[in-house]
């Protein structure tokens, strides 16, 4: 099979982005900051050339996708949407300890089979991810096509290795670069 390159975009700050809150399935809009950083990467967008976008269905990444689409194709898509944190949506790590510490060290310590409550664990939110990529990548073997997501989406697909889930530090308003299916990919 032929890769498909994907360009991986995380969507500009929100309010709850800029107070490091869990957001997960909450529909923050991007703030004027947010909006700004998503005209500044623009120029870099542009000129990847991409003909469709493929967006989570939440506010803050469909404002980012229509900033960045000129003349391309978006699809929204609920399977883009980030981690579904449960009762903790719209609180910091630091209200989830005080709220639910036995809950929460169980989370920090296995996320990928420990879910939030009233959320999903990693593990659920990688294979939608996974899914996704991969009926998008038979669809359009070859070519280049652009997912504007969250940084728990995007960390599937960097990570090689689940452990290596936390690793890669996915700002807001960023741009990645891959191949699917990549040489190496666990699944």
């Amino acid at each position: 099979m032929t890769a498909t390159r994907f360009v991986l975009v995380r969507h500009g700050e929100s309010a709850l982005a800029r107070e490091r809150r869990y957001a997960g399935h909450l529909d923050p809009p991007l703030t004027p900051e947010g909006r700004a950083q998503v005209r500044r990467l623009g120029p870099r967008f542009a000129r990847l050339g991409v003909r469709r976008i493929f967006s989570s269905d939440l506010l803050r990444c469909r404002e980012t996708a229509a900033l960045l689409a000129g003349d391309a194709e978006v699809v929204e898509t609920p399977e883009l949407r980030e981690l579904g944190f449960g009762r903790w949506e719209g609180l910091t790590a630091d209200e989830c300890a005080r709220r639910d510490p036995e809950t929460y060290a169980r989370w920090l310590s296995d996320p990928w089979r420990v879910a939030p409550p009233g959320g999903e664990p990693l593990d659920r939110l990688a294979a939608r991810v996974r899914r996704v990529l991969d009926r998008l990548a038979a669809l359009h073997p070859g070519s280049t096509v652009a997912l504007v997501t969250h940084a728990g989406p995007i960390r599937v697909v960097l990570a090689r290795d689940p452990e290596d889930f936390w690793a890669p530090d996915v700002p807001v308003a960023s741009l990645w670069m891959c191949r699917w299916p990549a040489e190496g990919t666990r699944r």
